[in-house]
This record gives C-alpha cells, structure tokens and sequence, in this order.
C-alpha cells in the first residue's frame, strides 16, 4: 500500500513564501514604498491562502497544519479563540470559523 503525502503541506509550501513577501511589504516603513509593494503581492498571497484552504487535509497532521495556516493568516482579526462572532466577516471567513472549530474538536477526540 502507497501512502500518499497529504496535499495540503503542497499548498502551505506555494502560499509560505507569498505570505512573506505580503508580510514584509506591510512592514515597509514608507507608506508609498508599502503601498506599491503590496499592491504586487496581495493578491498572489490571498489566492494561495484560499488554495490552502480549499486543500482537503488527509492526515491529522495536515489538519493541524491547516489550523495554524489559519491563525496565522487570518487569527488577528478573527476571534476564533474566545468563540466571539466578529462584528464583520464574510462568507469565506463563516466558513473558515465553522471548519477551525470541528477541525479542533476532531483533533481533541483524537487525544
């Protein structure tokens, strides 16, 4: 039997090194300087974490990698933790909050 690696450290790998560059251009100290580097990244990074979170995990690790891609991408203006609905989110985010909390339960069943 051929165990597969799960798909979903793929698309983390494509998404890393976009949401690096996103995360230095929003560090630029000039606010031009900022502007224009991250009109050229946004989008690229924000296609590769929506890839990421279309990647169905396949293995527990994978789910737990997926979780941490979410906090990191989207936990500071999500408040996911404290299970608070926040004041503005769309369907993508809805979505994303109702995937974090069966995915941490699925996990805490597994321990």
């Amino acid at each position: 039997m051929t165990t597969q690696p799960d798909p979903v450290f793929a698309a983390i790998e494509r998404w890393r090194p976009l949401w690096d560059a996103y995360m230095a251009a929003c560090d630029i100290e000039d606010g031009e300087a900022s502007d224009a580097a991250v009109d050229l990244v946004y989008m690229p990074a924000m296609t590769a974490l929506g890839d990421v979170y279309r990647t169905e995990p396949t293995t527990p690790a994978g789910l737990l990698a997926i979780m941490t891609v979410m906090l990191e991408a989207d936990g500071d203006h999500l408040d996911i933790i404290e299970n608070n609905e926040p004041k503005e989110i769309d369907d993508a985010e809805r979505g994303m909050i109702a995937i974090f909390r069966h995915a941490k339960r699925m996990l805490e069943a597994m321990q």
